[in-house]
């Protein structure tokens, strides 16, 4: 049996180990990353779900109260299909605001 075979053989885990550990920072870190997004988003879904599951309610942001120390959020149980009522109206209500920003922040740049 010829060296070379050998050699060459031997070289291909030699590269692959080499650009393993070329990229396992940047993956390490864009895993990371990714799993430090979702598992915030992962906990408030359990969280929704764990509530639905017992009252057939889904929590809901109402409001906001002004206090002396602050704002709060205030979270009723709404029904599923109330709430996706509510979730429409909040999104035409930001589209305005949205809209009401970029109206002023262009009179700003036209100034």
């Amino acid at each position: 049996m010829p060296r070379g075979n050998v050699r060459e053989k031997e070289s291909i885990p030699a590269l692959a180990r080499y650009v393993e550990e070329l990229t396992a920072v940047p993956r390490h870190f864009i895993l990371g990353w990714l799993a430090g997004l979702l598992a915030p988003v992962a906990a408030l879904a359990g969280i929704v779900a764990g509530v639905y599951f017992f009252t057939r309610k889904v929590p809901f942001v109402s409001g906001i109260e002004e206090q002396e120390d602050g704002r709060r959020l205030v979270i009723k149980l709404v029904a599923p299909d109330e709430a996706r009522v509510l979730l429409r109206r909040g999104g035409e209500a930001a589209r305005a605001f949205g809209d009401e920003i970029r109206s002023e922040l262009q009179e700003e740049i036209e100034q």
